[in-house]
């Protein structure tokens, strides 16, 4: 994973991460309304908060050269006790990519987004790992 660009990039939402983090969710909802079941009984605050500390977990352990895979075992369970399923990983990644183009617009750069598309594939097929059977 290319930690400098996930941490620039993560830190221009930074600043502004509970309009990031509301703008993902109301992106996923109104595109994958699919997965709006999967929030039914969620403070929906509480998962915004929790989305942006994950990322920023993320980004930080990468640049550390922290081994991810235990930490991505425990979201992927907690994540299949939930309901989520492998196919629902792919919808979370392209809203995640989406808000973070409208959100930055021009100065998140195609590198960046290259950087996002490549951590969301190691990390949702960690954490999809640790939800199978």
């Amino acid at each position: 994973m290319n930690a400098p660009l996930l941490k620039e990039s993560f830190g221009l939402i930074a600043p502004q991460k509970e309009a990031f983090a509301r703008q993902f969710y109301e992106r996923l909802f109104a595109t994958y309304p699919q997965t709006r079941p999967l929030f039914a009984n969620t403070d929906m605050r509480r998962q915004e908060s929790a989305l942006m500390a994950t990322l920023a977990a993320v980004v930080a352990g990468v640049e550390r050269g922290e081994n991810l895979v235990p930490v991505l075992h425990k979201l992927g369970e907690r994540h299949y006790r939930y309901g989520v399923q492998p196919e629902h990983y792919p919808l979370v990644g392209q809203a995640l990519i989406a808000t973070f183009v409208d959100f930055l617009g021009p100065r998140f750069t195609p590198a960046m987004q290259d950087a996002w598309v490549q951590a969301f594939e190691v990390i949702s097929s960690q954490m999809i790992a640790a939800g199978e059977p």
